[in-house]
This record gives structure tokens, C-alpha cells and sequence, in this order.
């Protein structure tokens, strides 16, 4: 809280001062995650940069034609990486071959559609899958921002007019209103049940616990006193 006096002298001048009170306020809003979101990548040995490169692309068209097969539209498929590096023997001095590697991620709107998305692509391309990460977003989080905001607001207005209450004073209009960043704030995972990704198989029945993710919002709000 900070407050300002209304008058301050220096020698004969009288400044008048805006007296205000100020508060920050903290919002949360929660919700289901409703996209699953697969960073999955081949990778491929060869006697040469272009024999890997070959057997690299070979893979990813497969995984590529899987995933449109079950539905991913063409803006849910995003290839995110792409290199080749040398092997070495034991000694690490002669070069033995290549690794070819080909990343994409794909945001999966149906969270059933995991399991076999994976088990089709281990039966499509073997050991060169490689699944680096799996996480749950929320594709619009403007209803939850919205949400997060107002409640921010209140907090930072049930503050305020509880020490405007202990200093027996009344609050006036708002002067301002800002939205301040939230220490540690954005989306994250969060609520009850919490968020648990269960990969204990490539399988079909490979769970996929949604929980719910969160944000967290954080405004300054300054009043006149009445």
C-alpha cells in the first residue's frame, strides 16, 4: 500500500499532491488442457551423410503420411529440426558412419489418439523413433486470461478498500490500472488432479492423465482517496 500526502511545504510554497492508494492484485484461472503436444523425431544410421539422410527422410514421410491418416490437419504438424553428424570407432579417431536426424512436432487434439499415433509409428519405422517430449497446452487461453485478470482485479480492490476500512477513510475513482507481469506467472501446469504423463509403454494404452493447466495474472491498481 502506499499513500501520499495531500499537502508538502518547502519554505513558503504550498505543493498540492494527489493522495492515492495502491495495490497489487493476483488472479488464477484453470482448466483442462485440450492439446497434446508430441515433439517425436527419427533418426537414422548410414555409411554416408547421404545414405542417413535418405533413411531419415524415408522415416518422416511415413511418420508425416501416419499422421494425416488419423486426422492431424497440415497446421498441426510443424517440423522443428533437422542434422547429420559422424559416428566414430571406439578409439574416436576414424569416422564409422552418420546419424541423420529429422524432429516434428505434432499438437494432437484428441488425447485417445496418442497411443496409436505412437504404436503406429514404432510398427511404421522401428528403433529409428525416438519420442523426445509429450506436453498438454491450452489452444486458446483468452477465456482463462480474461478470467485470471478480473479475478486480479478483485483481490487487488478487496485489498484496498480493506485498508481504506482500517485507515477510516473512503476510496475514490481509479486512477490507473496495470497489467504487471506475474513472477513465475504464464501458463503452467497445475490444479487437481495434477498433471501426470504416464509413458511406460509406446502403446495404445499408454494413459495420458489431462489435468489441468493454469495462469496466472497479476495487475496495479491505483485509487483516489474519496
Amino acid at each position: 500500500m502506499r499513500a501520499v500526502p495531500l499537502l508538502s511545504m518547502t519554505g513558503t510554497t504550498v505543493h498540492h499532491m494527489d493522495a492515492f492508494v495502491e495495490m497489487t492484485g493476483t488472479g488464477v484461472a484453470s482448466a483442462p488442457p485440450d492439446v497434446v503436444v508430441l515433439d517425436t523425431a527419427v533418426r537414422t544410421p548410414g555409411g554416408s551423410v547421404a545414405e542417413a539422410l535418405s533413411r531419415a527422410d524415408t522415416a518422416m514421410t511415413a511418420i508425416v503420411g501416419i499422421a494425416r491418416e488419423r486426422g492431424l490437419a497440415p497446421a498441426d504438424l510443424q517440423t522443428t529440426s533437422a542434422s547429420v553428424y559422424p559416428q566414430y570407432d571406439r578409439e574416436g579417431v576414424s569416422v564409422s558412419g552418420y546419424i541423420a536426424q529429422q524432429s516434428i512436432r505434432l499438437r494432437i487434439r484428441e488425447r485417445d489418439l496418442v497411443g496409436p499415433l505412437i504404436t503406429a509409428f514404432s510398427e511404421s519405422v522401428g528403433n529409428a523413433l525416438a519420442i523426445d517430449n509429450i506436453s498438454l497446452q491450452i489452444d486458446d487461453v483468452s477465456p482463462l486470461l480474461t478470467q485470471a485478470r478480473r479475478l486480479a482485479f478483485e483481490d487487488a480492490n478487496a485489498k484496498a478498500r480493506q485498508f481504506a476500512e482500517l485507515a477510516s477513510r473512503e476510496l475514490g475513482p481509479v486512477l490507473y490500472v496495470v497489467d504487471s507481469p506475474s513472477p513465475g506467472g504464464g501458463l503452467h501446469a497445475g490444479g487437481a488432479p495434477k498433471r501426470e504423463m504416464m509413458m511406460a509403454s509406446a502403446s495404445a494404452d499408454m494413459p495420458v492423465e489431462m489435468g489441468e493447466n493454469s495462469i496466472r495474472c497479476q495487475v496495479t491498481v491505483r485509487w483516489a482517496w474519496a
